[in-house]
């Protein structure tokens, strides 16, 4: 699991970071002003990438937190069953089983188009990313 820290006050809409021990990706932040003692806060609203469940956090502006790496593959799609797709790294040729996207429309209606084809299946890549050790199916491309 490899991250790198920044201050929460870099943070933007889009970028990802970590709540909880689940990468969340920011939908909106506010900041707020500094009082006459007090430090400036930043309230950001999220969603969990693996999980979609929405988070509000809120963190003083110099606060310290993760920002998980994301490591961007590309595979060959071997199998496709009911609830996972069986890919091969293009990179290091290892095996690797994936949970169905949840929230790529696109992607989720080419699997099924796949899995009731199998005969495509040989020509059809997946993009992947590897999250803090998790894998998640973002995009299918049948030639």
């Amino acid at each position: 699991m490899s991250l790198r820290r920044t201050t929460a006050n870099k943070l933007k809409k889009g970028n990802y970071f970590m709540v909880d021990g689940e990468p969340c990706s920011v939908i909106s932040t506010e900041h707020s002003k500094s009082g006459k003692h007090g430090h400036a806060k930043m309230r950001i609203s999220c969603e969990g990438l693996f999980d979609k469940k929405k988070r509000s956090v809120m963190f003083t502006a110099d606060a310290m937190i993760d920002i998980p790496e994301i490591v961007k593959s590309t595979g060959q799609i071997t199998d496709v069953s009911d609830n996972s797709v069986t890919l091969m790294d293009l990179e290091t040729f290892e095996t690797l089983h994936c949970d169905w996207p949840t929230d790529e429309e696109d992607a989720i209606n080419k699997l099924e188009t796949l899995k009731n084809n199998p005969e495509q299946i040989g020509d059809s890549q997946a993009e992947f990313w590897d999250v803090v050790g998790k894998k998640i199916i973002r995009r299918v491309m049948i030639q």
